[in-house]
């Protein structure tokens, strides 16, 4: 039998708890925290409903689909890196650099989501959207001509991303890279990679030792020291 006289929660009527407050912003936070703890596969939009306390369809009133879920994430994610300009007094090579370092801690805080984001070329476009001025500007102060700073960015961006994935993949500080390379390298036929040999050999176990911070820091230092060199800035 047909209930004629009450209204349907969620659908008219009284609104489920919940949905009074709901908006895009609380939605957002709310899937960043499935994601952040359970992982992509756990953030559908039912889940994320039940999450907030309110029926589906009230969340396609802010954000259609799936899609546009993880493209607002990569906003509030990433839009906090929209910084201030700095003044004359700070070198450009510091402000790309601390650009490159904002970046990889945003994606390095949301390891889950850094996976989604990096394997998706629509959510990395969402990314790129608001997390570039620092690089542009910073490139734009050096004197780089657009051509020079879309190629230099690009370059950047490429190294951050695939870092992260291999960092977000190992999650820890460090990666040992020594028993296995090194066991390896002994069990080489004499004379085959003859400086592989010797460099890894020479540096032995502690200095095959990879520490993620050095060799972020070590990379961005490579490629701006080259992008200044390559454009002559």
């Amino acid at each position: 039998m047909v209930n004629a006289g009450k209204p349907l929660p969620g659908r008219s009527g009284r609104p489920r708890a919940g949905e009074e407050r709901l908006s895009r912003h609380a939605i957002l936070e709310a899937a960043l925290r499935i994601v952040d703890t359970e992982g992509l596969d756990a953030m559908t939009m039912r889940r994320l409903a039940s999450t907030l306390g309110v029926n589906p369809m009230s969340i396609y009133h802010h954000l259609p689909n799936k899609a546009a879920v993880f493209a607002g994430l990569a906003e509030l994610v990433f839009a906090q890196l929209e910084s201030t300009p700095p003044g004359d007094t700070v070198p450009w090579q510091d402000e790309l650099k601390a650009a490159a370092a904002a970046y990889r801690d945003a994606l390095r805080a949301h390891p889950n989501l850094a996976l989604q984001v990096l394997s998706d070329t629509s959510a990395v476009s969402d990314v790129v959207v608001v997390t570039v001025e620092p690089f542009y500007r910073a490139l734009d102060r050096a004197g780089a001509e657009p051509r020079h700073i879309f190629e230099a960015v690009n370059t950047i961006i490429d190294f951050i991303h695939g870092f992260s994935l291999g960092e977000a993949s190992v999650r820890a500080d460090t990666f040992d890279l020594a028993p296995d390379l090194l066991t390896r390298i002994n069990a080489l036929p004499p004379g085959k990679a003859p400086t592989l040999t010797r460099v890894v050999t020479e540096l032995g176990a502690s200095g095959l030792a990879y520490d993620f911070d050095t060799g972020f820091t070590t990379g961005i230092t490579l490629l701006v020291d080259g992008i200044a060199t390559r454009f002559a800035l």
